[in-house]
């Protein structure tokens, strides 16, 4: 509604006045009462409508809004004067009723001035400053009649104009010209990125700086329609138009990443926001993000080449090492001949020889072996072949083939298993002999001579627990972070001189969870190391 009709709603309130004052006297001519005498309170009453209806054209101005209000608040005063203060105060509603169809503000005006002019007017009845009614009791029986009439229609009048204009307002907010928009100039400016708003029609009906840089249109463009945003790319503007549809009619936020080219030559990538303002228009925010995508793809890329990378040393490694087998395995099949003098004896310095080599050739055969299991396993080709036996059984046949070893470093090795409780277990026979041997070898390898590993294992509930313990250099709190880590040895490695490839623990490691099962260390520098292996009893559903 326009502000000219929104003041011009106080024609009906005033005509209702009029109507109801011309009611009051027809009814009290029908009764027989005096005209003669009505009539001048009559034709008083009526000035304030009068005023209302001969001012409306000109309302939007603020002092004729002022002499309405006043004209409302005299007719109050003459009529508590003139006939009674009670109940006639009631018409200086009607001052604030009708600022009701002007602004706010006037309608406190109103309320402030109908409140200090009530007072006074009480006031000075109070101290006897008002003399006695002025007026007849006809007069003053119709004037308060009439009066209260009156106001009550003028009330109610005024209070339904004032609803309709306020519905007619809201219902007419969209059709604001754009230079009233919600959206300032300097709001979509502010906005990072492009950012247009399109009416109902899909129209362009205002964008930022960024928009006309992107598109390549001039700023402050308007009524474009949305299939030339992005002519040269169908397939983009296709994508923009279901966006935009789409938020309007879930009336939510959609959005999409793009691709487009705005030349020939370059891939460039947008983050398209469509957001709905209001049942029609939609706001559509484009981002390019082109950098953002090309750092990522680059990411992806080196990642890509990482593993690659992982994977070749991967192979290689798996290579080179089964190469090796078949030279090392000649050479421990000869060293072993020789030392059993199986063609003859042999002059004492090369029987003590043929020992090294025999016993340098096996441990870089099980270094092999370990190399290829966890290539492996990092392959995911690592298959366990799962069996149901007698885990205390393993762990003594681990123990008497590591036992040699153990006697060589002077270390005494003992297993705290109850003979009258089976450890039952299903899990891959080869695996879990392996882990012991890697973990004994281990608490071997870094003991003191004279010093003791203890294997202890128990099942408690569906999981079989199994320890190596030993006596040992220990290691520190950041050694035992990286243990598990392929090629990663603690830092008193350095202090043995067997030093491995440190697959072993890695090794155990994936074994463990390959069973669904866990790897756990507790260490501390100079006081030894616990290992603990906790495996599943029975074989977890694929």
């Amino acid at each position: 509604m326009t502000v000219s009709s929104r003041h011009n709603g106080l024609i009906m309130p005033s005509l209702v006045w009029l109507a109801a004052l011309a009611a009051a006297f027809l009814g009290a001519y029908l009764k027989g009462l005096d005209i003669n005498a009505i009539w001048p309170m009559a034709a008083i009453a009526s000035v304030p409508a009068l005023i209302s209806l001969l001012f409306s054209p000109i309302l939007r101005r603020e002092w004729a809004q002022l002499i309405v209000i006043f004209a409302w608040l005299s007719l109050a005063i003459v009529a508590c004067i003139s006939i009674a203060y009670i109940p006639m105060a009631v018409l200086f509603l009607c001052a604030p009723a009708a600022a009701a169809l002007f602004e706010k503000e006037k309608v406190v005006e109103a309320m402030v001035m109908a409140a200090i002019f009530a007072a006074l007017l009480w006031y000075a009845g109070q101290q006897g400053y008002i003399p006695e009614s002025l007026t007849s009791e006809t007069q003053t029986l119709w004037g308060k009649q009439a009066g209260l009439i009156a106001t009550i229609g003028l009330m109610i009048t005024t209070m339904f104009a004032a609803a309709r204009s306020k519905n007619a307002s809201i219902a007419e907010t969209p059709a604001l010209p754009p230079h009233l928009s919600v959206e300032s100039e300097a709001l979509l400016n502010a906005i990072d990125g492009a950012a247009l708003r399109f009416d109902g029609h899909n129209r362009l009906v205002s964008s930022n700086i960024q928009a006309s840089q992107l598109f390549g249109f001039a700023q402050g463009l308007s009524q474009m329609p949305l299939g030339s945003l992005m002519s040269h790319d169908s397939e983009t503007q296709k994508n923009i138009e279901d966006l935009i549809a789409q938020a309007r009619l879930t009336q939510r936020s959609q959005n999409k990443r793009l691709q487009t080219r705005f030349d020939t030559d370059t891939l460039s990538f947008l983050d398209a926001v469509a957001t709905p303002i209001n049942p029609s228009e939609v706001l559509l925010h484009l981002r390019d993000v082109t950098s953002e995508e090309n750092r990522v793809e680059s990411i992806l890329r080196s990642n890509a080449s990482v593993q690659q990378d992982k994977d070749d040393m991967t192979l290689f490694f798996a290579g080179v090492s089964h190469e090796l087998r078949t030279p090392l395995n000649a050479i421990i099949g000869f060293s072993d001949m020789m030392r059993s003098r199986l063609f003859g004896p042999l002059p004492g310095k090369y029987a003590e020889y043929a020992d090294l080599i025999h016993d340098s050739g096996q441990h870089m055969l099980d270094l092999i072996g370990d190399v290829l299991d966890l290539s492996k396993v990092e392959a995911g080709k690592y298959e366990l072949h799962y069996d149901h036996f007698d885990a205390a059984d393993v762990i003594r046949s681990s123990v008497k083939m590591i036992r040699p070893a153990a006697d060589q470093a002077e270390v005494v090795l003992s297993v705290g298993i109850d003979d009258n409780d089976p450890l039952l277990l299903e899990a891959d026979r080869k695996a879990l002999r392996q882990i012991l041997l890697n973990l004994l070898s281990n608490a071997i390898k870094f003991s003191h001579k004279g010093g003791h590993v203890i294997v202890a294992a128990k099942i408690a509930g569906d999981t079989l627990s199994l320890s190596v313990q030993d006596k040992g250099v220990g290691m520190s709190a950041e050694d035992v972070a990286s243990l598990g880590q392929p090629y990663q040895q603690a830092a008193s490695a350095a202090m043995v001189e067997d030093r491995g490839t440190g697959l072993g623990f890695a090794l155990v490691k994936s074994l463990a969870e390959l069973h669904g099962g866990r790897f756990a260390v507790a260490s501390q520098l100079g006081e030894g190391t616990t290992v603990d292996i906790f495996l599943p009893v029975e074989r977890a559903a694929p």
